[in-house]
């Protein structure tokens, strides 16, 4: 009998610890090591899609996470995807916005005071920093109860080469 009570405690210890560690999927920055001010300002992000943004926000609300990027000289993130919009703005260096649209890879680039969105949602891209490496701030804007920001994914068949 005391084993089957044990069993059970450390079952429902690990669930616990399982959920916990589900919910706290990211690592969080100290408030207090961030500087005050504004992080980015006027920068121009062109074609913003009202309708990720909208489909991100349901009447539960929407989960927020804001990212601080840096990749290094020419190095690529892998595909992905988000579970939602991720509104880009480049503060140094520069970066590429890979994707495939009307079957064709095709690729954009941003630099300081640029950004961009990326609509999620399936939509499968990745970023490619320039030559001097980039910093950029990402806002993902997601379903509440998202599991994660990132989502992998396969290259599309345009870019895949």
């Amino acid at each position: 009998m005391r084993l089957k009570v044990l069993a059970t405690a450390v079952a429902v210890a690990a669930f616990s610890g399982a959920g916990i560690a589900s919910a706290n999927h990211v690592t969080q920055v100290d408030p207090a090591s961030v500087p005050g001010g504004f992080l980015v300002a006027h920068n121009v992000v062109a074609d913003v899609p009202l309708s990720s943004l909208a489909r991100a926000a349901l009447a539960d609300g929407a989960d927020v996470f804001v990212q601080h990027v840096q990749l290094g000289p020419n190095v690529a993130t892998g595909w992905h995807t988000h579970p939602g919009a991720a509104i880009v703005t480049v503060v140094a260096g520069s970066v590429a916005y890979q994707d495939a649209k009307g079957g064709e890879c095709r690729s954009r680039g941003y630099v300081a005071d640029q950004g961009f969105v990326d609509p999620g949602f399936g939509h499968v891209h990745r970023a490619i920093a320039g030559p001097s490496g980039v910093h950029f701030y990402a806002i993902y804007v997601l379903p509440h109860g998202s599991m994660t920001h990132v989502i992998p994914a396969a290259a599309p068949t345009e870019c895949a080469s």
